[in-house]
């Protein structure tokens, strides 16, 4: 691999110049800032969440939403920047994908946001190939006012109509920066994991992949004798991470992203020669900007061989009381004006009156994921046996509170389709063992959701007795409907088509040729499930909340709320008249007018305001007796069907 790099190793540094103003910085310790993002997940506009025990802990508070945002981040990267004097802002990938301006703008409004909030330098994303290596290229060629990286890639010439720019000449493997006299080179390491089509002819993406650990130390190597510091900025995750520092020598930092983690404080490795390497890992989501403070010294005066001696590290969470960015802000107007105008991503969808995670509070099967893995397989015109869907493609939680058609999308983003395929009993068994090996090498949280089965997954250590490779199956006790797997035996599955083409590592799916894509999309199917369930009510009519059963609820309708002029208040009427109310849950009254109440935001005076917020409450009264119920009763609830060996 060495040799085949050479040659593009030349080209790079014979076109590199490093010069700038004369520092003298013998014998002097030296700080650096580094601002630190990742995974971004075009959460360019501020957004809702339920606060987890983990991100209060790193300093986001309930109640202080929306969050996020890239008018917010950009002000804090603005604020940071004057606050320090040599300052590099680095991102580790993944700005594409997870919100609806990424469906409706391919990238572009990310790319604008990262170069408008004075982005240094970024490693290439998986998300980013989302819609193909030459959307990547366009919107990096016109957008980009930052270096890309990707040292482990290796990618074809461009196939297109002349003049076309291709991704081959954009991205770089590294590049140097001069900090006032500090030399830091900074080597970009690309995902490969989460990237199965490059594995696979044809190879739509244009991407040879190199061996992450030989391609980080062969331009470590190259650059050393040129730079002060090297840094590597990565998207493979905390565990390469990890392995890349434990395997390599004269990495001095690594800034890491791609499975949305907070290392607060960093992480110390040692490398090959015993040298302690610094792990920072930033958070995902626009939650958090992360900034790290090192102070270097030479081991040894006039040469470039400098060691960080000293270190800090602060989280800054982005939510309310972060002001905007007014130019950032300016720049999204236009798109948010246009995603206003078209499809409503305000109409509702369900109420969820608790939080329905994405991820079980065991490892195990979780309400979201059942609620999907049901949507679809019980889909008119899919109806198959069992279903699976992959637990990292559910993106978000939902609720608790009123859900519309953008948080939907927010936990669907990648508009995948129901397809439909048969499989024999001893592929199932082949399926399932896979699932458990992937579950096992991440913390035995599975990674399928399932509908129509049961299945045990052993992470206790069995690996190499799987039955790929002669031994015992770590899947067991596989139950269809009830009833044990036969291996002669034919079962129709429904999945994604992401899954069926063999995404995620799922071979025994992409080899089935009797796959039948049914361009139902998935969000779709869940959102039709939700919206021919019960709502949140007990469906009994009353006249005035003594006639509920319980504290909870009250009796709803639209005439509950009158706007008083004379007084200029919003008055509770106190009843329904002639039993014309339903009893239905307080907080999604509470709840659902907060959510109608956001339009009132624009509201040219007081008045108009108070009287817009009166008739969200109105609506909320009457909307709440019809809004389908997001829990138990469409299958949003944790049930088993998963069930977990641990280590």
């Amino acid at each position: 691999m060495r040799a085949a790099l050479a040659p593009v190793a030349a080209l790079l540094v014979s076109g590199c110049t490093y010069s700038g103003p004369g520092y003298d910085l013998d014998g002097q310790d030296v700080r650096i800032t580094f601002l630190h993002t990742a995974d971004w997940h075009s959460r360019l506009i501020p957004y809702e969440f339920a606060v987890g025990q983990t991100d209060e802990r790193l300093g986001l508070t309930p109640g202080q939403g929306p969050f996020g945002g890239g008018a917010r981040m950009g002000y804090l990267l603005r604020r940071e920047r004057a606050r320090a004097d040599r300052v590099l802002h680095l991102d580790s990938g993944d700005c594409f994908q997870g919100a609806p301006i990424f469906n409706f703008f391919s990238g572009e409004a990310e790319i604008r946001a990262l170069s408008e909030s004075g982005l240094d330098v970024a490693v290439i994303g998986n998300h980013e190939f989302d819609r193909g290596g030459a959307n990547l290229a366009r919107q990096l060629s016109r957008w980009a006012t930052f270096p890309a990286l990707a040292a482990n890639y290796h990618l074809d010439p461009v196939q297109g109509p002349p003049g076309t720019t291709g991704l081959d000449e954009i991205a770089k493997p590294f590049s140097i920066f001069n900090l006032k006299g500090l030399r830091v080179g900074v080597i970009g390491m690309g995902n490969l994991s989460s990237m199965n089509s490059i594995y696979v002819a044809p190879n739509r993406l244009g991407i040879t992949p190199l061996n992450t650990v030989e391609s980080a130390q062969f331009y470590v190597d190259l650059i050393r004798p040129m730079v002060d510091l090297v840094v590597l900025v990565s998207h493979l995750g905390l565990t390469g991470d990890q392995e890349l520092a434990e395997n390599t020598r004269g990495v001095d930092i690594i800034f890491g992203g791609h499975l949305h983690i907070v290392l607060n404080p960093p992480k110390t490795v040692p490398d090959l020669d015993g040298r302690s390497v610094l792990i920072v890992h930033s958070g995902a989501f626009m939650k958090y900007l992360g900034r790290l403070d090192v102070v270097v010294r030479q081991s040894e005066e006039g040469s470039n061989d400098w060691e960080v001696v000293s270190r800090r590290y602060e989280l800054f969470p982005l939510d309310a009381s972060v002001p905007d960015d007014p130019l950032i802000a300016e720049m999204l107007e236009p798109y948010e004006l246009a995603m206003d105008s078209g499809p409503d991503l305000d109409l509702l969808v369900g109420y969820a009156p608790n939080i329905v995670r994405r991820f079980g509070s065991a490892g195990a099967d979780s309400a979201l994921g059942n609620l999907v893995a049901d949507s679809i397989r019980m889909r008119l015109g899919v109806e198959t046996d069992f279903a699976l869907t992959n637990t990292t493609g559910l993106r978000a939680d939902l609720g608790p509170g009123a859900i519309d058609v953008e948080t939907m999308i927010n936990v669907f983003p990648f508009d995948n389709s129901i397809a439909t395929m048969f499989v024999s009993g001893k592929e199932v068994l082949q399926i399932f063992d896979f699932v458990a090996r992937r579950t096992a090498r991440r913390g035995c949280q599975t990674q399928a959701q399932v509908a129509g089965v049961e299945v045990t997954l052993d992470c206790s250590g069995r690996e190499p007795r799987c039955a790929e490779l002669g031994g015992e199956p770590c899947a067991t006790e596989i139950l269809i409907g009830g009833e044990p797997v036969l291996p002669q035996s034919s079962y129709e599955l429904a999945t994604s088509d992401y899954l069926a083409g063999g995404g995620s590592g799922y071979r025994v799916l992409e080899r089935n040729t009797t796959q039948r894509n049914t361009y139902i999309p998935m969000r779709d199917a869940t959102i039709d499930r939700i919206r021919n369930g019960p709502p949140c009510t007990d469906d009994t009519p009353c006249t005035t909340d003594e006639q509920c059963e319980d504290a909870t609820q009250t009796c709803a309708c639209d005439a509950r709320a009158r706007y008083d002029q004379s007084a200029g208040t919003c008055e509770d009427t106190g009843e329904c008249t002639g039993l014309s109310g339903h009893c239905v849950l307080r907080a999604c009254v509470d709840d659902v007018a907060a959510f109608h109440a956001q339009r009132c935001a624009s509201a040219l005076d007081e008045e108009t305001a108070d009287r817009c917020a009166c008739d969200a409450r109105a609506d909320a009264n009457a909307e709440c007796a019809i809004l389908p119920c997001i829990d138990r009763g469409v299958g949003a609830s944790e049930q088993g069907r998963v069930h977990l060996i641990a280590p």
